[in-house]
């Protein structure tokens, strides 16, 4: 038994060594699985979904406009005397009885619309309509929240290769610090330079702890926007995206994709036909009404009778409201012609300023690329002077801090290139096409 329990707690301490040592590592997460778990789990794409739900039902309610309805009602009456009827048994006794002084009455009635003016069947159209803006708003949030993964994803992909950048830049200073150390034994340098040494190894120590801090709290917004708990480690999605940069070409394309300008219409639809909807009001209502009815001094009455009628309502005069509501719905089509351009020159401004800005960081990709490679280059220079004793320990330090600064500058400029790639392609209403293939399996 004691045996089995060594066997046992040996068991413990190695998986503890192992999973505190990181080899048991972490789920990986590319792009698209986080992608394909966003479609699934994301609250604002839920709730776009269920507005879509919703919208379904309010099509239906339209239709349930022709159905019959069906009520009961029951009424009971204490009278303050009893009441006077005729006697049944009259001739043999008194003309007039006394009755009871309760009194109840029972309604079973039934409605069935016949005619409602057509009104329904432009009020199910402008539902119909409200379903698609329903069904717009979901495509809309979901480049929106796709866009704003890749901005996360690339937030924890920039944060965790700035660790590793802060953590080399550690390694550099310390292994300078041992050369000043073991040169200040040897009498080749100067105190001055072990302080300075010194300094910049706290220095990076404090820049390699504000880097984890700022990848643990990345790596969190992107849990919360995918509603995962689990440890998981990001991937280089390394897209492919082969933007055809072309102004023209691409305004087009947004203005295909674009939700807003389809919801443009779509509400232009609907006010037109609120406007043939009031033109409607003038029309009549046909109705079949029929009730079963029981009256009597218990419940639920012994007297019987039963009706049943055909309505007709005409409205006349509706106080002026029609009037009033037709000149606001042209105010709305105006209105939406004013939106509509907007809209139209906005989109136009924000392609080509992606495209710019496309271009301009590419460059800026290529500069930062042959900074590295003089920064590089320059520290290896001042190493080797001061190894010979013809520059400062300053020197060193300068080099080591614009290395470090061109390294974390390239892998910026990298990132950002092709977060404003994905950018093109979310302001032209694509970014679910690039997805596509983890979209469809989750919608």
């Amino acid at each position: 038994m004691k045996k089995s329990k060594k066997i046992f707690s040996f068991i413990l301490v190695i998986v503890f060594l192992f999973s505190s040592s990181g080899i048991i590592a972490a789920q990986d997460l590319s792009l698209k699985e986080a992608v394909k778990i966003l479609v699934a789990n994301n609250r604002e794409l839920e709730n776009a979904r269920k507005d879509i739900a919703n919208a379904e039902k309010d099509v239906e309610l339209t239709v349930r406009s022709y159905f019959p309805t069906l009520d009961l009602s029951s009424s009971y009456t204490k009278l303050d005397e009893p009441s006077m009827g005729l006697n049944p048994a009259y001739p043999s006794g008194p003309l007039f009885v006394e009755g009871s002084d309760d009194s109840y009455t029972s309604s079973i009635s039934l409605t069935q619309p016949l005619w409602l003016g057509g009104k329904v069947a432009m009020q199910k159209k402008i539902a119909g309509y409200s379903l698609e803006i329903s069904r717009a708003d979901y495509e809309a949030a979901l480049e929106d929240q796709l866009f704003n993964l890749i901005q996360s994803y690339y937030g924890v992909l920039q944060a965790k290769a700035l660790v590793d950048i802060q953590e080399e830049a550690l390694d550099i200073v310390n292994e300078h610090l041992r050369i000043v150390k073991n040169n200040l034994e040897a009498g080749v340098a100067i105190r001055q330079d072990l302080l300075q040494s010194q300094i910049e190894q706290r220095n990076a120590e404090e820049d390699l702890t504000a880097a984890r801090n700022d990848l643990q709290i990345a790596r969190r917004r992107l849990s919360q926007m995918l509603v995962i708990k689990q440890d998981y480690q990001v991937n280089d999605p390394q897209p492919d995206l082969n933007l055809n940069l072309v102004q023209q070409q691409l305004y087009q394309t947004a203005l295909q994709n674009d939700p807003d300008l389809l919801k443009l219409e779509l509400n232009k639809k609907i006010i037109e036909l609120n406007q043939k909807l009031a033109g409607q009001y003038y029309r009549p209502n046909i109705s079949l009404n029929g009730s079963y009815d029981w009256t009597g001094d218990d419940f639920p009455g012994d007297d019987e009778s039963w009706s049943m009628t055909v309505g007709v309502n005409v409205p006349l005069y509706d106080g002026g409201e029609g009037g009033i509501n037709a000149d606001k719905q042209e105010i709305q089509l105006e209105q939406l012609a004013n939106t509509r351009q907007n809209l139209l020159e906005n989109i136009d401004i924000d392609v080509e300023d992606s495209i710019l800005t496309v271009n301009e960081t590419k460059e800026s990709l290529e500069l930062e690329k042959l900074s590295l490679e003089n920064a590089a280059e320059n520290l290896e220079i001042a190493n080797t002077s001061y190894d010979a004793g013809v520059s400062s320990n300053s020197d060193v330090i300068d080099a080591q801090g614009t290395y470090n600064q061109a390294k974390i500058s390239l892998m910026q400029a990298r990132y950002q290139y092709e977060i404003e790639l994905f950018r093109t392609v979310y302001k032209t209403g694509r970014l679910k096409e690039f997805f596509e293939d983890v979209i469809a399996d989750e919608k």
